[in-house]
C-alpha cells in the first residue's frame, strides 16, 4: 500500500508515465496485499487534500482482511470524511467538474481520474501506480465520486439521519408495494369471475384465457416479492455494515473515563439495541409500512364489491389500535423487566467469565454458580411472564382477525340475500379482507414492540449525541507536538462529581528529555496523571500541555503518535506479535521489531518461540506467555513509536529483576532524547529518576529521590512563563 501524508501526484511529460512521486511506497507490514484499489485509496485522499498518515488508512480499512475490496475501500474513503456516490459513466460523457473519482472498468484495473494543473485530464492506474493523460471518450465504467457528507439536520436523531440516508430507495419500494398490490387483486378477481361467468353463465370458454392471465399476475407477484424482499435485505445488509460500525467507532472516541465507568455488558447491549431497530425497519413492520397506503386500493375495491363490507377492516384496525392501548403499559413493563433481569444474568455470566481463576483458587465456584443460577431462573421467569402476556395479545389479535371474518361473512350473506352482491364477489370480497387483516395483524404484533425499540433508539440516539474525546477537524491541530515538554497548570480531576477529587489544582512542569518518576499510595492517581498526559481523561478544570499545546486541541491520533504508553497490565489483541507489535507503527520494518524487541530485552524469548514474531497472541493464546515477556512486549511496543513522551504505569510491578533490569536500560538508554514519566513504588527506578513527585491527598509535591541527602521541606516545582502567563 502506498502510505502518506498528503501526496502529490506529479503530472506526466507529453508521451510519459511515471509514478507519481509523493506516493512513498512501502511494503505493507499488517498483511494487507498491496492491490489497485489500495493504491487508488491512496491516491484519491492526497488528491481530496485529506491530511493524515498511514494509520489513520489502516485504522478505517478491515482489520482482518487481506484483501479489501470496492465495499471496504468506499467504507473506508466515509469514514476518513470522503463518502462516494457512484453514477454510470458512458465514453464521452465524463464531467470533469466531478473529479477526482475512482473509476472501475469491467476486467480492467481500478483507477483514478483527476484534473492536471492546466486542466487537462490526467489517469492514475492503480495497478501500475503510473500517471497518464487520458481521453475522456474512451472512458467508460462505473464512477465513484467524492461528495459531501450530508449535514446534520437540527433535532434530528442520528437514527433518523441513518435511516435518511435510503430515502432514495422509497420510490423504488413503494413502485414494487403497488405491483405487488395490484398483481394481489387477480387472484380474488380471477375467483369473482370464474363464479360469476363459468359457473354461474356456464362459460366454460372463458376459464382457460381467465386460467392463464391468473397464473401470469401469480407469477409476477411471487418475483416482485422476492425483489421488494431482495431490496430491503440489502438494506438491512448495508445497516448491519454501517450501523455497528459506527456505533463501535463512537465508543472507542468516547472519553476513556466515560467508557470506563460502564460496565462491559453495558457496553455490548449498545451494540445489540440496533438489532430491534433494523428489525423495524427491514422486517414485517416495514412491509406493513409499504403496504398501507395500497390498502385504500384495496378498501375501494371491497367497497365495490359488496357495499358496507369494507367497513369490516376499518374496524378491525380500530379494534386493534384498541388493543394496543389497553395493553402497551404491561407490555413495556413486562418487557423491561425481561430486559433488566436478561442484562443482569448477562453482567454477572461475564464477571464469572473473566475471574473464573480466581473463584476457583478461592473454592468458591459452587456459591457463584448458585448465584448465576438464581440470576438465570429470575431471568427466565421475566421473560415468561412477557412470553405469556405476549401470548395472551396474540390470541386477543387472533380473535380480532376471526370475529372480522365472520362479521365479513354474515355480511356478505345478507348482501348476496339481498341481491345487492353475487356469491363470486362475496368470495373475492372474503379472500380481499384476509389479505387486508393477515399483514394488519403482523403489524400489530410487531407494534406491540414499538416501545421497547423507541427506548433502543433513545439508547442508541443518546450515545451518539455524546461528545467525543475528537475535537472538530478543521479545527484540530494535525502537527505533531515539536518537543516532548509536558505542563500541568492549576489541574483538578474528579472521576464522578460526586467523588473526591484526585487532582485539585496541580500545578508543575516537566522539561523535555527529564525522567520523572510519580510515586503515591495505591489509588493515589499516579496512573490518571498519566492518562491526561496522553489525552485519555480529561480534567474538570485547568489546563494539560504536550509540546506547548492544550492536549484537548490535538487530534487524538497525533497527540498519540507522540505520546507511547506501556499500561499496568499488558494486553495484547488477536493476531500475530508483529501485528500487536504494529499496532505502534504500522509501517514498521522487520528489523524494526527486531530493535525495538532487542532494546525491551525480548528478542531472545521471540526467537525462542516456535514461530517468532509470528507467533499467534489473542483468543486466550496469550496466556500461554509469561506475563513479564506480555510486559516487555508492550514495551518494545511503545519503543516502536519512537514518540518524544514515553509513559511507563508500573509495568514492572510484581515481575521478576531481569524485566525490572530492562526497563532500567531503557530508562537509561532513552534519556535525553525522550520526556519519561513512570509511575512506580521501587526506589530503584526512583533514583534513575532526574525528579521525583509525590502525589498525596490530591496534591502533587517534589520530594528527593531515594537515598538522597533529607532537605528541611519538599521542593518547590518550577513554574515558567508561557505567552505571558504563569505556568
Amino acid at each position: 500500500m502506498n502510505a502518506f501524508v498528503q501526496p502529490q501526484l506529479a503530472e506526466p511529460a507529453a508521451g510519459s508515465a511515471r509514478r507519481p512521486p509523493g506516493l512513498i511506497h512501502v511494503a505493507h507490514p499488517l498483511g494487507l496485499e498491496e492491490t489497485d484499489l489500495t493504491r487508488c485509496l491512496a491516491a484519491l485522499l492526497g488528491l481530496l487534500g485529506w491530511q493524515g498518515g498511514p494509520e489513520e488508512i489502516l485504522a478505517a480499512l478491515p482489520h482482518a482482511v487481506a484483501r479489501p475490496d470496492l465495499t471496504d475501500i468506499r467504507n473506508a474513503l466515509a469514514r476518513l470524511g470522503h463518502p462516494t456516490r457512484p453514477q454510470r459513466l458512458r465514453a464521452g460523457t465524463l464531467d470533469l467538474r466531478c473529479l477526482p473519482a475512482l473509476l472501475l472498468r469491467r476486467g480492467q484495473p481500478a483507477v483514478i481520474l483527476y484534473r492536471g494543473a492546466a486542466g487537462d485530464l490526467l489517469l492514475f492506474d492503480g495497478a501500475s501506480g503510473l500517471t497518464r493523460a487520458a481521453q475522456s471518450r474512451s472512458l467508460a465504467g462505473t464512477l465513484y465520486v467524492p461528495v459531501p457528507p450530508d449535514p446534520p439536520r437540527p433535532r434530528e436523531s442520528w437514527v433518523g439521519a441513518v435511516a435518511r440516508r435510503f430515502a432514495p430507495a422509497l420510490p423504488l419500494l413503494l413502485g414494487l408495494s403497488t405491483l405487488v398490490t395490484l398483481l394481489g387483486l387477480a387472484v380474488p378477481i380471477f375467483t369473482m369471475l370464474v363464479f360469476d361467468i363459468v359457473v354461474t353463465g356456464r362459460q366454460v370458454d372463458a376459464l382457460g384465457m381467465l386460467l392463464a392471465g391468473v397464473l401470469l399476475a401469480v407469477v409476477g407477484e411471487v418475483g416482485v416479492r422476492a425483489l421488494r424482499q431482495r431490496a430491503l435485505a440489502r438494506i438491512g445488509e448495508r445497516l448491519d455494515r454501517l450501523v455497528p460500525d459506527a456505533i463501535f467507532g463512537q465508543l472507542l472516541a468516547l472519553p476513556a473515563a466515560l467508557v470506563e465507568r460502564a460496565g462491559t455488558a453495558a457496553q455490548v447491549s449498545r451494540l445489540r439495541d440496533f438489532a430491534g431497530i433494523r428489525e423495524m425497519l427491514t422486517g414485517a413492520f416495514a412491509l406493513a409500512v409499504l403496504d398501507l397506503p395500497f390498502t385504500l386500493l384495496v378498501l375501494a375495491l371491497l367497497l365495490a364489491l359488496g357495499g358496507w363490507i369494507a367497513a369490516v377492516p376499518v374496524l378491525a384496525a380500530l379494534a386493534f389500535a384498541l388493543l394496543f392501548l389497553a395493553t402497551r403499559g404491561a407490555a413495556q413493563r413486562a418487557i423491561n423487566a425481561a430486559s433488566q433481569a436478561g442484562q443482569a444474568r448477562e453482567v454477572l455470566a461475564i464477571e464469572l467469565l473473566e475471574a473464573h481463576r480466581t473463584l476457583r483458587l478461592a473454592g468458591a465456584s459452587e456459591r457463584w454458580v448458585a448465584g448465576y443460577a438464581g440470576a438465570a431462573a429470575a431471568a427466565a421467569l421475566a421473560s415468561a411472564r412477557a412470553g405469556a402476556l405476549n401470548a395472551r395479545i396474540t390470541s386477543a389479535a387472533q380473535a380480532i382477525v376471526s370475529l372480522s371474518g365472520l362479521a365479513a361473512i354474515s355480511m356478505g350473506v345478507g348482501a348476496v340475500l339481498a341481491e345487492a352482491m353475487s356469491p363470486g364477489a362475496l368470495i373475492a370480497g372474503m379472500m380481499l379482507i384476509w389479505r387486508v387483516l393477515t399483514p394488519m395483524q403482523g403489524a400489530f404484533l410487531m407494534l406491540s414492540r414499538w416501545e421497547q425499540t423507541r427506548a433502543s433508539i433513545r439508547q442508541v440516539d443518546g450515545m451518539m449525541a455524546l461528545e467525543t474525546e475528537r475535537p472538530a477537524r478543521q479545527r484540530a491541530l494535525m502537527a505533531e507536538p515539536a518537543h516532548g515538554g509536558v505542563v500541568f497548570h492549576r489541574v483538578a480531576l474528579r472521576y464522578l462529581s460526586q467523588a473526591e477529587p484526585v487532582l485539585a489544582g496541580t500545578s508543575f512542569v516537566i522539561r523535555p528529555g527529564e525522567v520523572v518518576a510519580v510515586t503515591g499510595g495505591d489509588g493515589a492517581g499516579k496512573s490518571s496523571l498519566l492518562k491526561l498526559v496522553a489525552g485519555l481523561y480529561r480534567p474538570q478544570a485547568g489546563v494539560v500541555r504536550v509540546g506547548g499545546h492544550d492536549v484537548r486541541a490535538y487530534d487524538p491520533a497525533v497527540l498519540r503518535r507522540a505520546v507511547a504508553y506501556v499500561p499496568q497490565t499488558p494486553q495484547m489483541l488477536y493476531g500475530t506479535i508483529a501485528q500487536n507489535l504494529r499496532l505502534a507503527a504500522p509501517d514498521a520494518t522487520e528489523d524494526a521489531l527486531r530493535r525495538a524487541c532487542a532494546e525491551a530485552h525480548a528478542l531472545a524469548a521471540i526467537e525462542a518461540l516456535p514461530h517468532g514474531l509470528e507467533t499467534r497472541l489473542g483468543d486466550n493464546a496469550g496466556g500461554n506467555l509469561p506475563r513479564s515477556l506480555l510486559v516487555r512486549l508492550c514495551l518494545a511496543r511503545a519503543l516502536l513509536r519512537d514518540a518524544p513522551v514515553l509513559l511507563l504505569d508500573e509495568p514492572v510491578a510484581g515481575l521478576d529483576e531481569t524485566a525490572a533490569a530492562a526497563f532500567a536500560a531503557v530508562i537509561g538508554a532513552r534519556r535525553g532524547r525522550a520526556t519519561i514519566l513512570m509511575a512506580t513504588h521501587r526506589p530503584s527506578h526512583m533514583r534513575l529518576a532526574d525528579r521525583v513527585l509525590r502525589i498525596a491527598d490530591a496534591t502533587v509535591e517534589e520530594v528527593p529521590p531515594p537515598g538522597a541527602a533529607p532537605s528541611a521541606a519538599p521542593l518547590r516545582l518550577p513554574v515558567f512563563k508561557h505567552a505571558g502567563r504563569p505556568t
